[in-house]
């Protein structure tokens, strides 16, 4: 009962509809009609105004020429060659008109304005020819040069066709204000159409929504009231199952829902009951995972600091002798001098080990926190050549490229000390593993906006299986071990990180046919650099 008033009333709120839509696309059509009329009416009238402005500028180039025989011929011919692209479109406008005429009166009209149109075009090709500059010489006399051209702007077949064009302009704004009144018209007429068929439709819509809801809103109070119970976890309620066939046997669905809903319920109550002891029994395990995990690594951490404690009372007292020896009188022997600055430079090198592993001990964050300063470029070749040079000669022959234009223009954002830190780890891993060799290759060139170093070297190298792995913390390959068994696998991690905090990169790979290339990378700027910003 209650579907079939409403499958009724959705048909006629469709018939309405559909109405609605077929009267707008009339009203839209007719709207279209009478607009396009006027703009072809406004068009004309636009092009007869140009056509009558451009030959009084016809009249003044040739008043020119006779007086003083030197006008711009060019100007003539872009006036004709415009006048004639007018009455050209004059004629295509005038077609137009035609086929959008309503009446007798505008078909006779538009015959009459195709008539003044012909008149020009003729009137225009016997001007184009009677003003060729080869036409106007024939004349002698200037008087009768002068009376003859100019009749042809005014006369032409016993017509006077100032005043015929001013007729048709006049005409032709008549004919505007005309269409545009039956524009306006057929506006106003559209505007009270769609209004009037929208006003009963809404009447229906009115009429029909208050029956229907008046039939609806009992049942739906019941269903909502419903609800609502269940919302409140009261799962055995039911709602009356009487009125119309439709809510029937809506609510006898219901009450099934609100059976079935109390059942999973029930179930459901005692599944999450025992998930949450096993979340609290696996919540029990990972704290005491966590806790022995924290403990483990506390540990570790106290013993790195212990031993770099340690290590660094013996180193700095050995340094500070040393120290004061180079500072004293001159030895009488070089080598005991020498000797005294070997062990400065073995002190210095244990010191920088020290403080690496103080570094690990306290935390790979200590390694981000650096204090980045604007660098020249130049300034910043000439510490690298210095740091290197220092670590490897004279152990080792350094081949130099610099493949870059040095200038001012050009600077990074340093941290000079942590990255110097970086070259004496990789100048320390080739004295290590390079050892056997006398040369490596240090180059530095530039891109757009990188810088890109290059330690070459001819030692152990690296195989493909190690390269994933060069850069994990303690991790030493078979070869490297070998080479170097005292070696604690931590200068290339504190490397990267180091790197990483710079926005830069640092890669190994292999040197072919033996060795190791070291590449690091870092971003290059151009421009001012301005001294006091810190980063």
């Amino acid at each position: 009962m209650y579907l079939r008033k409403l499958a009724i009333s959705l048909c006629v709120l469709l018939a309405i509809i559909l109405l609605q839509s077929a009267i707008a696309f009339w009203a839209h059509q007719n709207s279209e009609f009478h607009t396009e009329r006027n703009r072809v009416a406004n068009q004309m009238l636009s092009e007869f105004v140009s056509v009558r402005a451009d030959k009084q500028r016809l009249k003044v180039w040739l008043a020119e020429y006779l007086i003083t025989e030197d006008a711009n011929t060019s100007f003539r011919d872009a006036l004709f060659n415009r006048m004639q692209q007018q009455l050209n479109q004059l004629d295509q406008l005038a077609i137009r008109d035609q086929l959008l005429s309503t009446s007798e009166i505008d078909l006779q009209h538009t015959m009459q304005q195709v008539k003044v149109i012909s008149l020009l075009q003729s009137n225009l090709q016997t001007l184009e020819q009677a003003l060729r500059t080869r036409e106007i010489a024939l004349y002698q006399d200037d008087t009768e040069r002068w009376r003859v051209l100019i009749s042809l702007f005014d006369k032409f077949q016993d017509t006077d066709l100032s005043e015929l064009l001013q007729q048709a302009i006049v005409q032709q704004k008549e004919r505007a204000s005309i269409t545009e009144l039956e524009a306006l018209a057929a506006l106003q007429q559209v505007k009270l159409t769609i209004a009037l068929i929208s006003l009963a439709g809404l009447i229906f819509a009115i009429f029909i929504g208050y029956h229907l809801s008046k039939a609806l809103s009992r049942p739906l109070q019941q269903l909502l009231d419903g609800t609502k119970q269940l919302q409140h976890g009261h799962f055995n309620h039911r709602i009356s199952e009487s009125g119309p066939e439709e809510f029937a046997e809506l609510a006898r669905q219901f009450n099934l829902m609100s059976g079935y809903i109390a059942e999973f319920a029930e179930k459901e109550k005692q599944s999450q009951q025992a998930a949450e002891q096993l979340v609290q029994d696996r919540t029990a395990q990972l704290q005491q995972a966590l806790e022995q995990l924290h403990e483990a690594e506390y540990r570790q951490k106290q013993l790195l600091a212990d031993i770099s404690h340690e290590l660094r009372t013996p180193a700095t007292s050995i340094q500070g002798e040393a120290e004061i020896s180079l500072r004293g009188q001159a030895k009488t022997s070089s080598e005991y001098q020498e000797a005294f600055s070997r062990i400065l430079a073995a002190t210095q090198q244990l010191s920088r080990r020290i403080d690496d592993l103080l570094m690990l001990a306290r935390g790979e964050d200590k390694l981000l926190q650096v204090q980045l300063q604007p660098l020249a470029l130049t300034l910043f070749i000439q510490q690298a050549q210095n740091t290197v040079r220092q670590q490897l000669e004279p152990v080792f022959t350094i081949d130099w490229h610099c493949n870059i234009a040095i200038t001012d223009d050009y600077w990074l954002l340093l941290d000079t000390e942590k990255f110097a830190s970086v070259l004496r780890i990789i100048t320390e891993n080739t004295k290590h593993y390079a050892r056997n060799t006398s040369q490596v290759r240090f180059s530095i060139k530039t891109t757009d906006a990188e810088l890109i170093m290059e330690l070459v070297d001819q030692g152990i190298g690296i195989t493909i299986a190690d390269s994933s792995r060069l850069f994990e913390r303690h991790y030493r390959s078979a070869v490297a071990r070998q080479t170097r068994p005292d070696g604690l696998g931590i200068g290339l991690c504190i490397a990267k990180a180091i790197m990483d905090a710079h926005d830069g990169a640092i890669a190994l790979s292999t040197n072919q046919p033996t060795g190791t290339r070291v590449t690091l990378t870092l971003p290059l700027f151009s421009g001012v650099i301005d001294e006091s910003s810190h980063y």
